[in-house]
């Protein structure tokens, strides 16, 4: 079922590896370059972050282009880029309108062979990595990461964090990343990868142009090493500010290359992926041992492997869950597994699907094919292995990599002795048809016909969200929408989870600022299943005690770690502030406070009010018939009561305030905000150009402060259109010895904003920009069903997401200087800074 790739494989004169695939079905293109080289093969830099710190250095200009002049080429053509260095591989992307392909790929080439590494850039780019080492350090996941690697494979170099420890990384010097870089990117150890609306002879022209100046050259083999079989159960533990354990069990697996990786992957589905999975419904649903586990095989080219299961779990329990765990894996060896194989499989072959509906996943898909494998089909192939597995298959690499604790590695991130930490006051428009219906109980259903892939994506949305909520009810729109695939008054969430997990087909619910939304997907043939499935879960929850007990708990621990987060803490105190702790000023997750108080009979409430189908709009996006899909709407959907469309409270504004918090981390953060637009004002078009350019690498703040200043590791803004009102925000984080200085060059910035707007030989670029990501987006119908919904629900029409590009277009400077002067000089800001 899954397809052959189209892609073709070509060897430029000077030995660099091309992969093409032209595919018109959209006008975007993305453009990619893998260098073979990683954290692993930094040799005597082993442990310093040198390739990650050169990933961060090509940015800084080319043979052509000076930083400012990349940034800002690459942005006018609508690029969207950016790069990425893991273990073994370092991949720089560009993706856009197919137009600008040869400017991406110009860029791009450059960067790898042809960076000038301006050599004042270099201890400037430093502090910024050291910044972002601190980030890490503060960062719960990236701990607990990091100490189950560095234990599992502790004489590996993949022990050691890709972006390097401070010390070693403080000796590298602009000598060492130019040998480094000279020795490892070359045209015999990199390769392109590049996907999207291209003939393929007038593409191996523009190749070979743009490489006739960059010689051949090889990469000497690097000397790797690789962790031998472990002999005994390793055991780690550390503590860190969180509110409950970070547990992981892992085992050593073999490579990619082994007879046994497909049936270790399916296992670790069956085991732990998804709701349905076995330790899910058993440990976290039945016996409440855990908020979250899930299981993961990380089986690459080089070994050995790992197959883990990660749980978040209170502390007390711990090792009755470890303990556990290892029981239910005893249990695979006797268990029938008949429908979770078929179940497991249908879900790879799903999630692989989902890789070829964009430009960047299939160009991405190509480049692993091609990094791991030297096999354009690997996709493919493996898949085909996939669907060999037997349960004698998954019996036999349970018993020989599971049942062994010599090969098991324990590592828990445990919580400090008091966790809680003080808080003072101190390119072209998809045209395909968009057709709406109204279900004889009032909702409305929108279709839209694509058969490019037999996959079908669902969308709704419901007017909710934060305007919905009071502060005594603060979090019960995120939790209603957790409880509805917790079990309806016919089905189990673990039914629930099962039926869908076996088609591959998916179903989440959530809650935003306007909207409270709940999203589907599924291949062709079982769109009834899950249009069934949906009007059950939509209609009839059953909001048991014991789920909410438990859901309460997981929103709590959730609170609890974001409390622990400065940034986090940064936006509560902001919005709450200007909001006056009302609607967008209340928190998503809710409080301690508020989370006590939520019951059966206030979900019952909340859900009988907004969960109606006069309030609801539902959009079907991809390879359906309309009508027959109208009618499955109506026999699924119309037992959701009718109801009535819901309007929103008004929203209360405070008055701007200079607010100081302190958290004990490494940064500081600085958020100023001001009240934004709402969602018909006739100013949202500029603002949302002022968002692109401020949020962009080619932007304002981050060429001024973090560039040219090395001020801060991250700045950008942020907004959002409400129903009566909104928000504007610019944020960054630094050191707290940089906090006044970069305050100071922030708000110089935005007031120079206020003062000329976006200027005029600027505005193209941030068009080009903003429009491309507009097209990278209308390739998934996810994404745009999810448009869809949105904007019915808020009173626009099923087709205004593919209006707003001309509207965009039509902006002109002084429309960005009227925006401007408005939101950010008439009004005067809230600032909020938190420090350790």
């Amino acid at each position: 079922m899954f397809p052959d790739t189209t892609a073709t494989c070509h060897v430029l004169d000077n030995g660099l590896t091309v992969i093409l695939n032209a595919d018109s079905s959209a006008p975007v293109i993305s453009t990619q370059a893998w260098v073979e080289t990683g954290s692993i093969h930094e040799g005597d830099f082993m442990g310093a972050g040198i390739s990650h710190l050169l990933e961060h250095m090509v940015f800084k200009g080319t043979k052509s282009f000076t930083g400012e002049e990349l940034s800002q080429t690459v942005q006018a053509a609508g690029g969207q880029w950016n790069a990425y260095t893991s273990f073994d591989r370092t991949v720089y992307y560009i993706d856009g309108p197919a137009e600008s392909a040869k400017t991406f790929l110009q860029a791009v080439l450059e960067m790898v062979f042809m960076p000038s590494f301006p050599e004042f850039e270099f201890e400037k780019e430093k502090d910024v990595i050291r910044r972002e080492i601190d980030m890490g350090l503060d960062d719960p996941d990236s701990r607990a990461s990091r100490l189950l690697f560095s234990t599992a494979l502790s004489n590996d170099g993949r022990a050691e964090p890709v972006i390097g420890h401070l010390e070693l990384f403080n000796k590298v010097t602009y000598e060492d990343m130019c040998a480094y870089h000279a020795a490892r990117y070359t045209t015999s150890n990199t390769f392109l990868t590049i996907s999207g609306d291209f003939e393929e002879e007038a593409m191996l022209a523009t190749l070979k142009e743009l490489t006739k100046d960059i010689p051949r050259s090889f990469t000497k083999h690097a000397s790797v090493q690789s962790e031998p079989r472990q002999l005994g159960q390793r055991t780690r533990r550390d503590t860190f500010a969180i509110p409950v354990s970070k547990l992981a069990l892992s085992w050593q697996v073999p490579t990619l290359d082994h007879p046994d990786a497909p049936a270790l992957d399916l296992l670790s589905t069956i085991l732990g992926g998804g709701r349905s999975s076995r330790l899910y419904q058993r440990l976290r649903e039945k016996r409440n041992l855990c908020l979250h586990i899930a299981s993961w095989s990380w089986i690459t080219a080089m070994g050995p492997g790992l197959f883990s299961v990660s749980a978040e779990v209170p502390t007390e329990k711990r090792d009755e869950l470890q303990a556990a765990i290892r029981e239910e894996i005893s249990h695979l060896l006797n268990d029938s597994l008949d429908e979770e194989l078929t179940k497991a499989k249908r879900m790879a072959l799903s999630s692989q699907f989902k890789t070829l509906t964009s430009a960047s996943g299939r160009a991405s898909d190509l480049g692993s094919n091609w990094h791991e494998a030297r096999n354009l089909n690997f996709t493919k192939d493996y898949l085909t292995a996939v669907d060999k597995v037997t349960q004698a298959d998954l019996r036999r690499v349970c018993e020989t990599y599971l049942l062994d604790s010599t090969t098991l590695t324990v590592t828990s991130l445990d919580p400090e002795d008091k966790v809680a930490k003080t808080v003072t006051n101190k390119k072209a428009q998809s045209t395909r048809e968009i057709t709406s219906h109204t279900l004889s109980n009032g909702l409305t259903l929108h279709l839209c016909p694509d058969n490019r892939l037999p996959t079908v994506s669902l969308q709704g949305a419901m007017l909710a969200g934060m305007t919905s909520e009071t502060p005594a009810t603060a979090g019960i729109s995120a939790f209603l929408a957790n409880m509805l695939s917790k079990g309806t008054t016919s089905r189990s969430g673990e039914e629930i989870a099962t039926a869908l997990e076996s088609l591959g087909a998916s179903l989440k619910a959530g809650a935003g600022n306007n909207t409270a939304s709940i999203g589907a997907s599924c291949l062709k043939p079982d769109l009834e299943t899950v249009l069934e499935i949906m009007g059950d879960t939509l209609a009839n929850p059953a909001f048991h005690q014991s789920n909410i007990d438990f859901e309460r708990q997981t929103q709590l621990a959730a609170l609890q770690e974001e409390n622990e987060d400065p940034a986090s803490l940064a936006f509560r105190t902001l919005r709450s502030t200007i909001f006056e702790g009302q609607g967008y000023g209340i928190n998503p997750l809710g409080t301690e406070e508020s989370l006590a108080g939520i019951d059966r009979l206030g979900l019952t409430a909340h859900h009988a009010l907004y969960y109606t189908a006069s309030n609801t709009n539902l959009c079907i996006f991809g390879d359906i018939d309309p009508d027959a899909t109208v009618a499955l709407a109506e026999k699924h959907l119309s037992q959701l009561k009718t109801g009535e469309k819901q309007s929103p409270a008004e929203q209360p504004l405070g008055k701007p305030q200079e607010i100081h918090r302190t958290l004990d981390k490494q940064q500081a953060v600085l958020a100023i905000g001001y009240p934004g637009a709402d969602i018909a004002s006739p100013d949202i078009h500029a603002l949302d150009l002022i968002h692109a350019w401020c949020a962009d690498m080619a932007g304002p703040l981050f060429t001024r402060i973090r560039e040219d200043l090395g001020l801060a590791y991250y700045c950008s803004a942020t907004q959002f259109h409400g129903h009566t009102t909104g928000l504007f925000a610019f944020y960054l984080g630094t050191s707290p010895e940089q906090l006044e200085l970069a305050k100071h060059e922030l708000t110089n910035t935005i007031h120079e904003i206020a003062e000329k707007g976006i200027p005029a030989k600027t505005l193209d670029s941030v068009k080009n920009s903003w429009l491309a990501k507009q097209a990278l987006a209308n390739q998934s119908n996810a994404a745009m069903a999810r448009l869809c919904a949105v904007d019915t629900t808020l009173g626009f029409s099923p087709t205004h997401h593919r209006e707003t590009a001309e509207k965009i277009k039509a902006i002109t400077v002084e429309d960005t200087l009227k925006a401007a002067q408005a939101y950010f000089a008439k009004q005067q800001p809230t600032v909020v800074t938190v420090t350790p």
